[in-house]
Formats: C-alpha cells, sequence, structure tokens
C-alpha cells in the first residue's frame, strides 16, 4: 500500500511530550472532579477558564504582531 504525504501524515502513531503531559492533567483533573466535585481547585479552574478563554485570542495577537514588528518584511520579488 503506497505511503500518503499529508499535513497528518507525520502525527499518527504515539504522543508527543506536549499533547502527553495536557492528557495528564485533564485526567488528573478530571479524576479529581469525580471524586470531589466541591474542590477548591475546581471551583477555581470553573470562574477563571472563562476569562482566559476570553483573554487568550488578544494575547496570540499581540504576540504576533510583535514578532511581525521585529521581522524583516519579505522579500518584493526580483526585477
Amino acid at each position: 500500500m503506497p505511503e500518503t504525504k499529508g499535513r497528518d501524515s507525520g502525527r499518527r502513531g504515539k504522543p508527543q511530550g506536549g499533547t502527553a503531559l495536557i492528557g495528564v492533567a485533564l485526567a488528573m483533573i478530571g479524576a479529581l472532579a469525580g471524586v470531589h466535585p466541591a474542590n477548591a481547585l475546581l471551583v477555581a479552574l470553573n470562574e477563571v477558564l472563562p476569562q482566559l478563554a476570553a483573554a487568550l485570542p488578544p494575547v496570540i495577537t499581540a504576540c504576533l504582531a510583535v514578532l511581525a514588528a521585529v521581522s524583516e518584511p519579505p522579500g518584493v520579488g526580483r526585477k
């Protein structure tokens, strides 16, 4: 069977380190929520996550604007 080369051809198999850490963190939070739903950590996360989700796009935009400001402009082309 021929191998297909696409955008996700290298993303199959074992998860990467960052993906695995996020998965472990989510599993721990889920286990904590199942055992003790009134935990102070879960209550704090429940209050903070909507604010964090609202703040994330402007922060990403600001970081990309700073990156664009310090980067060299692309070449216009050769004559």
